[in-house]
């Protein structure tokens, strides 16, 4: 019995285990049961609607009798598969279990589709729980399995192929743009909407054994990767690729990023940081995971490099520029891993690997711009702004709703401490209110963990 995909439940663990050692300890205390319920969330979701969503049209992609019963896909008649329309709540249309291999089919996804889930929960760890938890249940039983349907379930952008001559359609080996691209879209488009972090300066430092935690979640998320992959998962169908050149290529890709971050540090600060390594690590990570198969050991290397020199920036962007109020940094990560990861598949594959991927026929594998020409980043490109759009489309969605239904406060409300009115388990800030004009209503500058007071600023 194949059970390989057990690897893959490594990778939330590793995720939960990296944000744990960046967080003070009050935050660290409330993103537990967060993390727990959005786990929970995430297998209820995909149970009864993201499985059917993601691979219900599965039998169109591989016709193996053991998944007959899953072969409804909208719009596979104009190669446009949107979603899957069969599966739901694991069982065929007429009312009885799916077969052993269609089960076996949820298992080896449901840690990605996890992982996805716990993500977009961590980034949203400071916001209201209704928040979310919210977001935690569209993630997994609507947003990622569409999105899989697209990219690994014989979709639209799977078919890029066959209706545009695309290269291979948009090429996503292990996930950086659902594990990491999607996520992040999703969170930034909530956090774009919600109050903004204040400019307090550097936090306290988290208890010294946290940066132990994170580096050890890094490398359960590495591991269990490419352990997962070993399943050889139901995208992989058809394709030809040699596993070992994969798992070298993440190796390189991670110590690449752990350089490069390291060496950005110690110009910054004088010193290496053991939280920033770790962070630099799983940048690394997701960099790889698209082009893992595809790309010559070099390129591999060069793309970790250039994932720690971007993770920096990114983290800059999102919480001096942006001031989101992620302090998982999981926007940051998921923008360099799954942008700078999907792009270097149109760029750097070298047309060894992955004959047949995404059932393109010919010996020809994925190759990029410096291999065979523009038409496979073409394809990449299409898949990024497809995919980051619908995950933003329904965190600004979700961002707005959450907009209308904070409290409005009066003009002449009283400026008071945060400390007088701040949740216990965050930190009090002095602030003071800015008055506004006498005919208008200002929404709080700030917002409660749960429904408590508001704070005006």
């Amino acid at each position: 019995m194949q059970t390989n995909w057990l690897w893959g439940y490594l990778i939330p663990i590793g995720l939960l285990l990296l944000t744990w050692g960046g967080l003070e300890p009050p935050k660290a205390r409330r993103v537990t049961p967060l993390a727990a319920l959005a786990l929970a969330l995430a297998v209820i979701g995909y149970w009864a609607l993201g499985y059917g969503l993601h691979l219900g049209g599965a039998y169109v992609v591989n016709p193996d009798p053991g998944l007959q019963g899953l072969g409804r896909l909208y719009g596979r008649e104009a190669d446009l598969g949107l979603f899957g329309m069969s599966g739901f709540g694991l069982t065929w249309d007429a009312g009885e279990i799916v077969s052993p291999t269609a089960l076996g089919l949820f298992l080896s996804y449901l840690p990605i589709m996890a992982s996805a889930v716990l993500l977009v929960t961590l980034a949203l760890a400071e916001a209201r729980r209704w928040l979310s938890v919210s977001a935690a249940a569209l993630t997994g039983a609507l947003v990622a399995p569409v999105a899989a349907c697209w990219v690994w379930g014989g979709g639209w952008l799977a078919h890029l192929g066959h209706t545009l001559e695309l290269g291979h359609g948009f090429v996503d080996y292990g996930g950086s743009a659902l594990l990491l691209w999607l996520p992040a879209s999703f969170a930034a488009g909530v956090l774009l909407l919600q109050p903004r972090r204040p400019l307090t300066g550097n936090p306290a430092p988290p208890p010294a054994h946290y940066p132990l935690l994170a580096n050890l979640g890094a490398l359960c998320v590495g591991l269990g990767w490419i352990g997962w992959t070993l399943a050889g998962p139901f995208h992989f169908y058809g394709a030809t690729f040699d596993w070992n050149r994969a798992a070298i290529n993440v190796f390189l890709g991670m110590a690449g990023a752990v350089f490069t971050s390291q060496f950005y540090a110690w110009l910054a600060t004088g010193e290496i940081e053991p939280l920033f390594a770790a962070r630099g690590l799983t940048a690394g990570w997701g960099a790889i995971l698209a082009g893992a198969a595809f790309l010559p050991p070099w390129a591999a290397l060069l793309v970790g490099l250039m994932a720690g020199l971007l993770f920096p920036f990114m983290l800059f962007v999102t919480e001096a520029v942006l001031r989101l109020r992620d302090s998982a940094a999981t926007v940051a990560l998921g923008l360099t891993g799954g942008l700078w990861g999907l792009l270097s598949v149109g760029l750097f594959a070298d047309g060894r690997a992955g004959a047949g991927w995404n059932g393109m026929a010919g010996p020809r594998g994925v190759a990029g711009l410096f291999a065979q020409g523009e038409s496979q980043l073409v394809a990449q490109l299409l898949g990024l702004l497809a995919v980051g759009a619908w995950g933003l489309l329904w965190g600004l969605l979700l961002g707005g709703i959450s907009r209308l239904s904070l409290p409005r406060v009066h003009p002449t409300v009283e400026a008071r401490p945060v400390s007088e009115v701040a949740a216990p388990d965050e930190p009090a800030t002095a602030l003071t209110v800015e008055a506004a004009p006498a005919e208008e209503t200002v929404a709080p500058a700030t917002e409660p963990a749960d429904d408590e007071t508001p704070v005006a600023e």
